[in-house]
């Protein structure tokens, strides 16, 4: 029996924990093979998620930041891959490269799969953020040199040259991120017991942690403007410190808007809260690819994205399934809140979800796991800057 284990810093309630659970799934109950998942930590709101696997917790936790819990667990790691070694080993998100890397320096196996979920450049053209890009474009290199293959989880994530490279060498493959439409038509009616769900004043809703490059300040100020037009509220799910969740209340109490929004926090089913709302935005600054714009589509819920929200403006098809917006542009995002808001003028998703079901994706990964164990042939590459977004997935 093929064996897979799959790196991750914890259970939290985020995109790339929620596509290393489904492959994991995946791999296990249809493909057959022996998963086991590797942590740092074995606690998150996604932790229901992960029965029926068998995880290993490396330890290393504490108060401390995301990087330093993982560079503790480095040595753990490594004990782990040579106590019990897999065939494949998969870091399901830039923030496990290196440490996948260092563990296996001088292991034939496991095979190793860098998943990249995020770009490199964050921004890269502002103020103080050239080093961090310099230092993931080196991470990067070096991964991708040391890698059996490599997965971009969008097509936009070509634009960085040093993976447009490994695009075009045939080291990487563009694997993009998919809805379980099933599960969420399943979930999606259930109670959310909000009050303001169930009331007549529209609700925006943003999806995210409480950090920089969600961008929840440009959308508390667009909501702020567009309440000049029409009665809204905005509710945040997601977790980030207490530090961060501070200065957004701040600034909604400064804006006027400290009775009009509520900061819930992590939500472990956020599809009742999504599909009851207004509109969902995603504002991010930067991404690999957006789970919740996918999720809200597949909800049927109008959206407004950001073009820099990784490949949003693939998935709406230029503007022809939701609204895009600079991210940036207070004003645009709030004409576009308030145009989504109203039923006359809204651009509904239709059945574009479909276009992105988790199975296809899943299934191009099995695809990987088994060509990179020389189980198949690896079927002719589409040009990167032509496909379909089907075509990636056959």
């Amino acid at each position: 029996m093929p064996s897979l284990a799959i790196f991750v810093h914890d259970l939290s309630a985020t995109g790339v924990v929620r596509n290393a659970l489904a492959i994991a799934h995946h791999m296990q109950d249809r493909g057959g093979w022996k998963v086991r998942l590797l942590l740092c930590r074995d606690d998150g709101d996604l932790a229901g998620m992960a029965e029926g696997l068998e995880r290993e917790v490396l330890g290393g936790a504490g108060k401390r930041s995301r990087s330093s819990v993982v560079a503790r667990a480095i040595p753990r790691l490594r004990a782990a891959l040579k106590r019990d070694p897999p065939d494949i080993l998969l870091s399901a998100g830039n923030h496990g490269h290196l440490a996948c890397w260092l563990a296996t320096r001088g292991m034939d196996r496991p095979l190793r799969i860098y998943r990249f979920s995020n770009d490199l450049a964050h921004r890269a053209g502002r103020p103080g953020a050239l080093p961090g890009a310099f230092r993931r474009r080196l991470v990067a290199r070096t991964v991708i040199r040391d890698a059996a293959r490599v997965v971009l989880v969008s097509p936009g994530l070509a634009d960085e040259p040093v993976l447009a490279r490994a695009l075009d060498s045939g080291k990487a493959c563009t694997i993009r991120n998919g809805a379980p439409l099933d599960a969420i038509a399943a979930q999606k009616d259930r109670p959310c017991g909000h009050p303001w769900l169930a009331q007549t004043v529209p609700v925006v809703i943003g999806v995210g942690r409480l950090v920089e490059q969600k961008n929840f300040l440009t959308l508390l100020r667009a909501v702020a403007q567009a309440r000049r037009t029409r009665a809204l509220r905005l509710i945040l799910l997601g977790g980030g410190s207490a530090a961060n969740r501070a200065e957004l209340q701040r600034w909604s109490e400064s804006l006027g808007l400290a009775h009009a929004v509520d900061f819930l926090g992590r939500v472990a089913n956020p599809f009742p809260f999504i599909a009851r709302a207004a509109v969902l935005a995603v504002p991010s600054l930067w991404e690999g690819s957006s789970n919740v714009l996918l999720e809200a589509m597949a909800c049927g819920t109008p959206v407004v994205a950001a073009r820099t929200a990784g490949n949003a403006a693939e998935v709406l098809d230029g503007g022809r399934y939701g609204l895009l917006v600079d991210p940036l542009d207070v004003a645009g995002m709030a004409e576009a809140i308030l145009r989504q808001c109203d039923p006359a003028t809204r651009i509904l998703p239709g059945a574009r979800a479909a276009q992105f079901d988790i199975n296809r994706t899943l299934d191009a990964y099995a695809r990987v796991f088994e060509q990179a164990l020389g189980r198949a042939v690896s079927p002719p590459r589409p040009s990167r800057r032509s496909a379909s977004p089907q075509s990636r997935y056959r």
